[in-house]
């Protein structure tokens, strides 16, 4: 890789800084949202089912699979953030395309595009039944990174 790679992460700690700053978030812990795996650009999260993710029995509700989305996407952006500057949202489109029925989802995020001030990630979130995956939402996501100093001020 050369340095103009956009893979490569500002940030030699990433995989703990995500971990710490995401999963860190009282929303996440709410979720029960977990990363499995962490690479530079690319992150997958895995949500667990439980009844009061649900709108009926083995059923995840929308939002779960929004959030779940929401996370694998934007936190694949992190990972090629610097440790101080942090992702704001600007906008997610969600598309449903099954019901998310399983013991499980798994959301795979990846970065389309990450600029200095603006980056675009994705997710294709995954109901898991019997281990057998079916795709049952996708998702964009659009961040404005800024400062963390400025947040904090």
């Amino acid at each position: 890789m050369s340095a103009r790679d956009p893979l490569i992460p500002a940030d030699p700690d990433f995989a703990a800084t995500i971990r710490r700053g995401t999963l860190g978030m009282p929303i996440a812990r709410f979720f029960g949202v977990e990363f499995t795996d962490i690479r530079p650009g690319h992150l997958e999260a895995v949500l667990p089912y439980r009844d009061e993710l649900s709108y009926r029995p083995g059923h995840f509700q929308g939002t779960a699979v929004s959030a779940v989305a929401y996370f694998a996407a934007t936190s694949a952006l992190g990972t090629l953030l610097a440790a101080d500057r942090i992702g704001l949202t600007l906008d997610q489109n969600v598309k449903f395309l099954a019901p998310a029925v399983g013991e499980r989802l798994v959301a795979r995020g990846r970065v389309i595009s990450a600029g200095y001030s603006v980056g675009v990630g994705t997710s294709d979130v995954f109901a898991v039944r019997d281990g057998k995956e079916t795709l049952c939402a996708t998702a964009q996501v659009t961040v404005r990174n800024v400062d963390r100093k400025k947040l904090e001020g």
